[in-house]
């Protein structure tokens, strides 16, 4: 070996020893870490958790709510719209003109033979002008009586089919709100208390959560020794290439 190349090695073995170190030095210095404590603690907290009292719980509320749903088929249909009986309608309007003319009818007749014996003893003969005008006025008096009540009719049967109306949704409105009640009975007797079943899938989050995060606390830890060293090693490349040119 010449003079010249001892020198180097001499002068290079140090160097790469020196570069090594820091490699080692790197790969402690470079690791990054997952403190799982939480997790742990939190895992064997649900893991000792007791649902057996709510387990028994909902398993009795369940047969309840089960038992309780078989009634569902002897309630009413839901209303979704509601139609008034225009029988109700017809019935009240016919109802109230009946009424009236019954009414009227008898009087109608009085008048009008107590109105011909009154124009008659005034002097009036029947047939005259005088005597077939006095008895037009009282029947147009009495035609009017005739319309106000075909007109109050009209009014009790517009009145009888809005007061079915309102009946029909208030009947609707009120097996609506029954059925929902009855329902909301047996959705609260399912409970909201946590289960087995649920404690079980916190426990899977819970440890799904916990394996992503040491994963990615080992890629970067990964990454940043490669990163490192490769760096390292560039310079170490850069002394060497300098020794050697110094060498010649």
């Amino acid at each position: 070996m010449s003079k010249s190349v001892g020198k180097v090695v001499s002068a290079v073995s140090p160097a790469t020893g020196a570069v090594m170190g820091l490699v080692g030095a790197a790969k402690k210095g470079t690791k990054v870490s997952y403190d799982s404590t939480p997790a742990n603690n939190y895992m064997a907290y649900l893991q000792n958790y007791d649902t057996s009292k709510t387990d028994n719980t909902l398993s009795n509320l369940e047969k309840y709510a089960l038992n309780q749903s078989g009634n569902l088929d002897n309630m009413g249909d839901w209303s979704f719209g509601v139609n008034a009986s225009d029988e109700a309608r017809r019935q009240a309007q016919e109802a109230t003109y009946n009424s009236y003319m019954d009414y009227l009818n008898p009087q109608f007749e009085r008048q009008t033979s107590d109105y011909a014996t009154m124009l008659q003893n005034k002097g009036i003969p029947v047939g005259s002008e005088a005597y077939s005008r006095a008895m037009s006025d009282l029947q147009d008096r009495q035609n009017a009586a005739v319309n106000q009540a075909a007109y109050q009719s009209v009014l009790a049967g517009q009145d009888a089919y809005t007061q079915d109306l309102q009946n029909e949704i208030a009947a609707g409105n009120y097996g609506n709100t029954a059925q929902s009640a009855y329902l909301a009975q047996i959705l609260a007797a399912l409970g909201e208390s946590p289960s087995a079943f649920d404690i079980q899938g916190d426990i899977y989050a819970v440890g799904t959560n916990k394996a992503l995060n040491e994963y990615n606390a080992k890629q970067q830890t990964a990454a940043n020794r490669l990163s490192l060293i490769n760096s390292l090693l560039g310079a170490a490349g850069s002394v060497g290439g300098s020794l050697l040119g110094g060498g010649k």
